[in-house]
């Protein structure tokens, strides 16, 4: 079975304008913005996934507005106190059942729960898909939350693996995608700062001893504020698997295993600039795995 999937934070959506970032040209954001939920149907429907996650969804009328605009898929959101929750959509025709992961709230109501999604693609042949908003901020007590969301993962995936042997699997078909915000760590008077780049090699240090690894995307990074911000662009959406699904994940056409897209496809400037005013801040994420 082949399995599209696209993950993506879209930055305040609550079906209309939402809120916007920059306060340089906010309100021109938000305007923008008025008919966003029409421009994110229609690129969803382009990209053509089997499976989406959407982040950072606000307002309950988002669920309902894309059960209409999108017939064709089932969806799921997380729930709680909350102000950003993650949508997943699922195409008609696959089996799946969604949990919903409070371990990743850390006993803090405002933190976003996991999504997880497990889809049967064969009896007895599961692949569990976690889709994760890490927590945010380069404050040493955002780092050190993401940290113990982190060993939240490796703990999951470990339950995951012990499910799989006892149906006779060496281990889960799992992988986890979603904004991780690997922006390091800004210690106020101090000189051992963690640029986000550190932090990512660590993780993935981290992933390797415990079997997975970090798949390889098409484009650097994966958030940008625009050229005429003074935050730089970053890195902090990622996709991570079990070792054994490497083989598994379709290449795209320059080898790499994540399609970046949005305005990481566009070039600098102008376009790429109003792709982040019309729709997000953070580029979709899509991959193929062929199970």
């Amino acid at each position: 079975m082949s399995l599209k999937v696209l993950s993506w934070n879209i930055e305040h959506f609550d079906g209309r304008g939402g809120r916007a970032t920059r306060t340089a040209d906010r309100e021109e954001i938000i305007a923008a913005r008025l008919d966003r939920r029409e421009r994110v149907v229609a690129l969803l429907r382009q990209e053509d996934p089997d499976i989406f996650g959407l982040s950072e969804v606000e307002g309950k009328d988002v669920h309902e507005k894309l059960t209409s605009d999108m017939p064709g898929y089932v969806f799921n959101i997380t729930e709680g106190t909350q102000s950003q929750e993650i949508l997943i959509g699922v195409r008609h025709g696959l089996t799946a059942f969604f949990t919903q992961r409070n371990e990743f709230k850390r006993s803090n109501p405002y933190l976003r729960p996991g999504a997880l999604l497990t889809v049967t693609v064969r009896p007895n042949v599961h692949v569990p898909i976690l889709f994760a908003h890490l927590k945010s901020a380069p404050s040493p007590e955002g780092f050190g939350l993401r940290d113990a969301m982190f060993d939240k993962v490796f703990e999951l995936r470990k339950a995951l693996n012990k499910s799989a042997q006892v149906l006779g699997q060496e281990a889960a078909h799992f992988f986890v995608l979603g904004d991780m915000n690997t922006m390091g760590m800004d210690y106020e008077g101090s000189d051992h700062d963690l640029a986000g780049p550190i932090e990512i090699q660590t993780v993935k240090k981290r992933l390797g001893r415990r079997g997975m690894f970090a798949l390889s995307k098409s484009h650097p990074h994966t958030f940008s504020n625009g050229s005429d911000s003074e935050i730089p662009d970053s890195d902090l959406d990622h996709v991570f698997a079990a070792n054994h699904l490497e083989d598994h994940f379709e290449p795209n056409p320059d080898g790499t295993l994540v399609d970046v897209g949005g305005w990481a496809k566009e070039d600098v400037g102008e376009k790429r600039d109003a792709w982040i005013r019309d729709f997000s801040d953070h580029a979709p994420l899509t991959l193929t795995l062929n199970i």
